[in-house]
């Protein structure tokens, strides 16, 4: 008889990745309560201790899951990271228009971010530290956001003629900005914007950019 796979946490077996706010629990409940205390403290206050009493479990498990306080951002960024990702995904699968799809990905990443308060200020605060500190894993990241969100910006050559100057990774870095900073600043300030009025700001650059139909 083959012997049984060895299996993971969550039941998967060795070598096969699953999306991860779909497959632990756990994690997404540290993630979100993470994000809570981060949304009132910030980043550099939250504590281990703070996150395990939030969620309700042992500081073992946060090391676990997460790793030490020093650790424990870089996690928490790329895992938030995957989780907007899966939202952007989801929110285009099955539809044509690239335009649209971009549409959808911004209103699902907006979405995202306001019922994770503190993932925004998290993700610039550290994705773009003005003392050059990012880390490695960080910086990466950031690469990952980026190189998605380009991908569905050269899609849209596929329906549009699109102006030649700035160059997609520009436009790319804009719209991240652009979602990022309004989400942040409801959160921050109580803005009564509403998700649709965010969306249609950021949309904005998406437009600028458009030149026209293609036509074949």
């Amino acid at each position: 008889m083959t012997p049984a796979k060895n299996r993971g946490t969550d039941g998967e077996s060795d070598g096969i990745r699953r999306r991860p706010g779909r497959t632990n629990r756990t994690q997404l409940r540290l993630f979100e309560s993470a994000m809570v205390i981060m949304s009132e403290r910030g980043p550099t206050a939250t504590t281990v201790e703070e996150v395990a009493a939030k969620a309700g479990v042992s500081k073992g498990t946060v090391y676990y899951n997460f790793g030490s306080k020093k650790s424990m951002v870089d996690g928490l960024l790329r895992y938030g990271v995957q989780l907007v990702l899966e939202s952007i995904e989801d929110a285009g699968e099955g539809v044509r228009d690239p335009r649209e799809r971009i549409s959808r990905g911004v209103i699902a990443s907006l979405r995202f971010l306001e019922g994770h308060p503190g993932f925004a200020r998290l993700a610039v605060a550290e994705m773009w530290r003005p003392d050059g500190g990012t880390s490695e894993v960080l910086a990466q990241q950031r690469s990952v956001v980026i190189d998605k969100v380009t991908e569905l910006i050269d899609d849209l050559e596929e329906f549009y003629e699109t102006a030649e100057h700035p160059d997609n990774p520009s436009i790319a870095i804009a719209l991240f900005g652009a979602t990022f900073m309004l989400a942040m600043e409801r959160e921050m300030n109580s803005s009564s914007r509403t998700t649709q009025d965010a969306a249609r700001a950021v949309l904005k650059i998406i437009d600028g950019y458009i030149v026209g139909p293609r036509y074949t």
